[in-house]
């Protein structure tokens, strides 16, 4: 069976053909004051190494939610293609999928598939100097972890006792600070007492560079679309880790 492209979809209230794809993640929108649950959102990926952001409201969930399972694949059909217009988008792209009360999600139990695990388009850290948080997406990047300090906890008016995880990550040449806050922080945390190699390295999945009005240097932190892997199978990695042992003579 022929599937579609997720970079041919266009704008449309039915799209009745259908496509495969991988859901790399989920995670849930809850209204910050009322605590109201949203929606959810997904990220879609397909064999074209095309990626799409997806959109389940909250009148939905019960007959969606369950369906899906980071890592696994799908058949969806009789999905709607709306304009993506988020303040903070996970990566550039105008449109979304957005399941309606017709559409049919269709597990698929397929071994072997074409389709990435994850994509990545990775923003080179010598940008952040020059760029302008007003305009930017969310992002990817990847770096070396270096000067990590110890958890920190901090109570604030507006939203309780909260912690974070500092550290940097570096390229060899540039470098930018990164504040990676809560259930990320922890999460950090393990991984990073756990992992195996030297260096670690880190790729951090849709995080927010935030400017400091004050000394004008741009870090980085976690939103709720954020993600990160350590040490992962990809060619970023394996190109920084080479270069790495160039530097430090580790053969």
């Amino acid at each position: 069976m022929e599937y579609g492209s997720l970079a041919d979809l266009e704008l449309t209230s039915k799209h009745d053909g259908k496509i495969k794809v991988r859901l790399a993640r989920k995670w849930r929108e809850s209204n910050r004051h009322s605590g109201t649950m949203n929606g959810v959102h997904l990220i879609l990926i397909d064999e074209y190494h095309k990626r799409m952001h997806g959109w389940i409201k909250s009148s939905l969930l019960q007959n969606f939610d369950n369906q899906f399972v980071d890592g696994e694949n799908y058949e969806i059909c009789n999905f709607a293609v709306a304009p993506y217009t988020e303040k903070y988008k996970c990566f550039e792209s105008d449109t979304q999928i957005v399941l309606t009360n017709v559409t049919v999600v269709t597990p698929l139990e397929e071994k072997n598939s074409f389709i990435p695990d994850n994509i990545f388009h990775f923003t080179n850290l010598k940008h952040f100097v020059d760029a302008t948080e007003e305009d930017s997406n969310l992002l990817d990047i990847v770096g070396i972890v270096d000067d990590v300090k110890p958890m920190k906890y901090v109570t604030n008016t507006t939203d309780g006792d909260q912690y974070f995880m500092e550290f940097v990550v570096t390229d060899l040449i540039h470098q930018v600070k990164v504040f990676l806050w809560n259930e990320l922080a922890s999460s950090f945390q393990h991984a990073f007492n756990q992992a195996a190699d030297e260096p670690v390295i880190i790729v951090i999945s849709c995080c927010r560079m935030i400017r400091n009005n004050y000394n004008g240097v741009m870090t980085i932190k976690n939103m709720a679309a954020t993600t990160f892997d350590m040490n992962v199978n990809c060619d970023r990695v394996h190109t920084l880790r080479t270069r790495f042992w160039e530097v430090h003579a580790i053969w």
